[in-house]
């Protein structure tokens, strides 16, 4: 949980390590929805324009070292055995979090990569958030923001719009591709009151609509266009061909990924009522292209996420779906009796799984030409380590 305790940790732990980030030259990220794929497309433009890109990002898919890496023609994770000597390194120090630590573990691990630009995502926030320890980024980037993680961030988006202005510095100019009224006005105001040029993408999204996206959705026009304004922003030197085949080739597992094709298995890591909104009309789309008729859903949630909002959306958008639920295992997860309760009280028949791999082995053996679960990173994840796990027995 973000607070200022935690920000207090952080930069004592920084200043026992020397500040390793006081050499790093980053581009720094908030926003609910948007954010990681953001980072991505710009470490793909950076990548294609030859430079080397650390990225930090959350959460995981199926290991922590997904949160570290190194774009510089490789794609490279940081290397498990390298991630847990620096993990252990910070043992000595008390109090820390495990996101303390994971951020505190990407910056050593930059400071020895030294890649020529780092993209630090904020895990929660950005006021409080432990990646708001860079003093001075290039470019500071706040995507869309919605409500989620209400219980930490605060009830309203007002609130929630402040938190994530508090990522803004004196003299770095900030992008932000937020098309909510309140929230552009909170971020203008809070730039002119820091100091900072505010540099609103919204206007210009459909300048962009020349490029061939890696990532399917409309929606991520506008994070396409963030991405490239954040760079012009800081600075850096790109040319076009960069930008065309950076956005092209950007890809983010766990974002509509397809895992195979006979029938299609989706997995989307959409987790709060906008990210639920954008993927019912990605998915229309999808269905509509590939001739889909016979759908599954596969739904499994967080305890704290405003699931019953996300059934709605669900059950009104994609009509012609069969549902069903499972449980995550993960304490936190919602149990699929639950979710599957809602779904019924909203008039459609639901099938509940007491696991992940009951689900999928259940879907395998019925007549759908595609299976889509949704609903949770962690339900993402889980599909897609039951699906790796499967091809490696295959390979045997």
């Amino acid at each position: 949980m973000a607070n200022a305790d935690g920000l207090t940790r952080m930069n004592r732990l920084l200043e026992s390590l020397g500040h390793p980030e006081k050499n790093f030259k980053v581009i720094h990220i908030a926003g609910t929805n948007g954010k990681g794929s953001t980072a991505v497309m710009i470490a793909s433009i950076l990548e294609e324009a030859g430079y080397s890109v650390g990225l930090y990002i959350s959460p995981h898919l199926e290991s922590y070292c997904e949160r570290i890496q190194i774009w510089d023609g490789t794609h490279r994770m940081i290397a498990r055995d390298n991630f847990e000597k620096l993990m252990a390194r910070l043992e000595t120090f008390p109090g820390l979090t495990l996101f303390e630590k994971l951020t505190g573990t990407a910056y050593l691990f930059f400071a020895e990569e030294k890649p020529d630009y780092i993209i630090l995502e904020c895990g929660l926030g950005g006021r409080l958030d432990s990646t708001n320890t860079i003093s001075k980024p290039l470019v500071s980037v706040i995507t869309q923001v919605g409500m989620d993680h209400t219980d930490i961030l605060g009830k309203t988006i007002i609130k929630i719009a402040r938190e994530k202005a508090g990522i803004i510095k004196p003299g770095v100019p900030l992008v932000s591709q937020t098309m909510d009224l309140i929230v552009k006005n909170i971020l203008s105001r809070t730039a002119k009151e820091i100091g900072c040029e505010f540099i609103d993408v919204s206007f210009k999204i459909d300048q962009y609509r020349k490029y061939k996206l890696g990532m399917k959705g409309k929606y991520q026009l506008a994070n396409a266009a963030t991405a490239v304004e954040a760079i012009r922003a800081a600075c850096i030197k790109v040319t076009e061909e960069a930008i065309e085949k950076g956005l092209q080739k950007a890809v983010y597992p766990g974002r509509f990924e397809i895992l195979d094709t006979e029938p299609y298995w989706i997995i989307d890591g959409a987790h709060n009522p906008d990210a639920i909104q954008n993927l019912t009309e990605t998915y229309s789309v999808f269905a509509k292209e590939n001739n889909v008729r016979r759908t599954l859903l596969v739904f499994g949630c967080m305890k704290d996420k405003n699931y019953n909002k996300m059934i709605r959306i669900l059950t009104e958008n994609l009509r012609g779906c069969t549902f069903s639920t499972v449980n995550i295992d993960d304490e936190r997860a919602e149990d699929s009796v639950t979710l599957g309760k809602i779904f019924t009280d909203r008039g459609r028949s639901c099938t509940c799984y007491e696991s992940v791999e009951e689900a999928i082995t259940d879907a395998n053996t019925m007549n759908f030409e595609s299976i889509l679960a949704t609903g949770s990173i962690y339900l993402a994840g889980a599909v897609r380590e039951y699906f790796n796990g499967e091809r490696n027995k295959n390979n045997v």
